[in-house]
């Protein structure tokens, strides 16, 4: 059996999408899905339970008390961690369990779509060259479904108190220990505009700054989109919105850690659209 957790804080209006797309592996019995509702003061465990899945609340919002949360309710493997926004199919994950302890292979994650569709076009300007970042191509990062070999797992007792949980988990296994899945997909809802994009991008910085100052080392690279334009030409109209973004980012986190500030919430405008 494989094991999913999945960690939820107010996904109320999106977490029946992830649980309706899991339904075949649960009824089926090839999936045991846990749903770690933290914080939550919507109906997020309540519709989740209609799912038939287990479901654990505390009351605390914090993901990776979630997140180990779940790992305390789970025994088997492999294990995959799914953020609730996220759609990802049965057959996908069932796919990518079975990448898994082939040729070295401890850890693995979809190819990722992000859906567009209903956002501006500055931001799907923007997504355009971010999601052809060597950051994003080249990592199980981001991607909001994570899956790993009990070996894989074994690399780490329980998850630490950090903002980016998905980069920190990708840099526990090497590069040839992990593999993107070129046959499943991973779809995650873009931002509708500008504002919450910024919003959601301070987060993702501060995790990244977080990280780099654990690890002792950079992770990303402030040039890379340089080089995704110089292979894509045509991506040049997206310069100015990516550019943009970036610079607000950046002047948002810079302002927010000068005053300390730390309420880092999520970016609300895919849920609103869902509800």
């Amino acid at each position: 059996m494989i094991a999913v957790v999945v960690p939820a804080h107010n996904e109320g209006p999106v977490i029946d999408t992830l649980l309706r797309a899991l339904a075949p592996g649960t009824e089926a019995g090839t999936l045991d899905v846990v749903v770690v509702a933290n914080g939550c003061s919507d109906d997020t465990a309540q519709r989740a339970r209609e799912h038939g899945v287990r479901v654990i609340e505390l009351e605390r919002g914090h993901k990776p008390s979630a997140l180990n949360a779940g790992d305390d309710m789970l025994e088997t493997f492999p294990r995959f961690y799914v953020d609730a926004d996220v759609t990802v199919t049965a057959d996908g994950i069932e796919q990518l369990a079975k990448d898994l302890d082939h040729n070295g292979t401890l850890a693995v994650s979809p190819v990722l779509r992000m859906d567009t569709s209903s956002s501006s076009r500055l931001v799907r300007a923007y997504f355009r060259i971010w999601e052809r970042l060597p950051s994003i191509a080249d990592s199980l990062a981001s991607r909001g479904c994570m899956g790993f070999s009990r070996s894989g797992r074994n690399r780490w007792e329980s998850w630490p108190d950090v903002t980016a949980d998905d980069h920190w988990a990708n840099e526990q296994v090497s590069p040839g220990e992990r593999r993107v899945s070129p046959d499943v997909e991973s779809v995650v809802a873009a931002p509708s505009d500008l504002r919450h994009l910024v919003e959601r991008k301070r987060r993702t910085r501060r995790g990244g700054i977080e990280l780099e100052e654990q690890i002792q080392r950079d992770v990303t690279s402030n040039t890379a989109w340089l080089g995704v334009v110089r292979a894509e030409p045509r991506l040049v109209m997206c310069v100015p919105a990516y550019v943009l973004v970036t610079v607000l980012v950046r002047l948002a986190t810079w302002r927010d850690r000068r005053a300390g500030r730390d309420d880092w919430s999520a970016d609300r405008s895919s849920r609103d659209r869902a509800a």
